[in-house]
């Protein structure tokens, strides 16, 4: 059997490349639309999802804000679209309905890592993602191969091109130029500076609860962001408590793709205010 050396290489690389990325989520923090998301780490007082479109329908309704549910859904469908691309150049024979088994069962395989190494919660719609993002690359792959037999350059040129335009695009849009964590972790602060950097913060707080409160983001989306134990809540003059946070104070979080605070940063004018 003829072994092709370069596509297997490829494939290989990239799926510890998606180990990497999906299921130790070795991430930078993504800033964007004014939101901070830290996509490391378990997602903690959220059950595993057995129900199919249990997470993706409130996405595709909009419950959670149009940048939160691109990056979940588009996320875990285009991650997976490569191993739609490189399957069909290593294995001999390979179909659709193999490219539906082969994502069905790489979405799982990517569960079932996050339940074992406990970085992740299972989620039967993430698999779903996945098996769509092969099943794309897949015929993806096929659209090529008949341009290719058709001798039709011109229009994979002009193709590839459009999708590295907007691959690149939606990098430079979601990710910051430098490290945001470490921009939120000045070495030292002054008494009275602003933490949210003069820019307002991601919204204001408009409703508090117990390990909860809600916002009103700067793009007008209401949102509701869950507090841990282990969230950390940052003022000008130093952490407070969690509790200690209250309606109209303005504010910068870095948050999970479950809304789950992992930093809170009060901005230094917004908190004076509310002492005065």
């Amino acid at each position: 059997m003829k072994i092709k050396i370069l596509p297997v290489t490829l494939l290989l690389l990239y799926c510890a490349l998606l180990i990497k990325i999906m299921v130790f989520k070795d991430l930078p923090t993504i800033n964007v639309g004014g939101l901070m998301l830290n996509f490391s780490g378990t997602n903690p007082g959220h059950a595993p999802n057995f129900i199919p479109f249990t997470t993706i329908y409130p996405y595709l309704l909009g419950h959670k804000g149009l940048i939160i549910a691109s990056i979940n859904l588009l996320g875990n469908i285009g991650l997976l679209i490569p191993i739609g691309i490189l399957a069909p150049l290593v294995f001999k024979d390979f179909s659709a309905q193999k490219s539906l088994l082969l994502g069905f069962c790489s979405g799982l395989s990517i569960e079932v890592m996050q339940v074992i190494l406990q970085v992740g919660i299972f989620d039967i719609d993430d698999i779903i993602l996945n098996a769509l993002g092969v099943m794309i690359g897949y015929w993806t792959y096929t659209i090529y191969l008949f341009w290719w037999q058709k001798k039709q350059y011109t229009l994979m040129i002009v193709a590839s091109l459009l999708v590295l335009i907007i691959s690149f695009g939606g990098f430079y849009a979601f990710f910051p130029k430098g490290n945001a964590s470490s921009q939120l972790q000045p070495k030292k602060l002054a008494q009275n500076e602003d933490l949210c950097g003069g820019t307002g913060g991601t919204g204001e707080i408009i409703k508090t609860g117990v390990n909860r409160f809600t916002i009103k983001r700067n793009d007008g989306v209401i949102q509701q962001i869950r507090l841990t134990n282990q969230t950390i809540v940052k003022t000008s003059s130093g952490p407070i408590a969690a509790s200690a946070l209250k309606v109209g104070e303005r504010v910068t979080i870095v948050i999970d793709e479950t809304e789950t605070a992992s930093m809170v940063l009060v901005c230094a004018l917004a908190h004076s205010n509310i002492k005065k």
